[in-house]
């Protein structure tokens, strides 16, 4: 009797502690973003149910099946596939696996669970930029808010992905920032995939 109390403590104890909104924090990677041959804007890969695809904001110009995309100091280009989904200002695209590797592709957790006062990063050419949750959306508005106390140039960077540091998941794409050359707001639309 002893041993099963035993193993049902530890199996409670194990289940408690297995959240699916949460995975044990990475850190935050150096991520180096994909961008259009002609567009401003940035592109990035990530990870969802055994899938590697693409994301972007919608206002970046949008993009056809078979455009191609480059990443900065590797060789060759990304083509583009057709949209798998597509939110307010975001879309998700397949790609052609032979032409970006899914080794360095940023991981995802579905529904994440994002909270006023998080901790975020904008990652855009290998940089990290750090940022705090302000506002959450609401209504009609679909971004959440942020701000950050170092201005960065934000111009060019739509697209970028937005990583939390709480969560160890990429959790959106940016969209706005209030200064093209010295930000220190701006809004990301959260990256909720089926």
């Amino acid at each position: 009797m002893t041993k099963f109390l035993s193993f049902l403590s530890a199996l409670v104890l194990l289940t408690s502690c297995s959240d699916t909104k949460t995975r044990k924090p990475i850190g935050v990677p150096s991520y180096q973003t994909i961008h259009h041959l002609t567009l401003p804007g940035t592109f990035f890969h990530f990870n969802h149910q055994g899938k590697t695809y693409l994301a972007c904001s919608i206002h970046q110009g949008g993009c056809a099946p078979a455009t191609q995309l480059l990443r900065k100091g590797k060789e060759g280009s990304v083509v583009v596939g057709k949209t798998v989904h597509r939110q307010k200002d975001l879309l998700v695209l397949e790609f052609d696996p032979k032409t970006l590797s899914s080794s360095d592709a940023l991981p995802y957790l579905k529904n994440p669970d994002i909270q006023v006062g998080d901790r975020i990063y904008i990652l855009n050419n290998k940089k990290k930029i750090a940022a705090t949750v302000l506002r959450l959306p609401r209504g009609n508005q679909h971004q959440v808010v942020f701000k950050n106390n170092k201005p960065f140039p934000a111009g060019g960077m739509s697209g970028s992905p937005i990583f939390s540091e709480r969560l160890g998941t990429v959790i959106g794409v940016l969209q706005t920032a209030n200064s093209k050359t010295a930000a220190t707001a701006g809004g990301f639309e959260p990256l909720l995939m089926p």
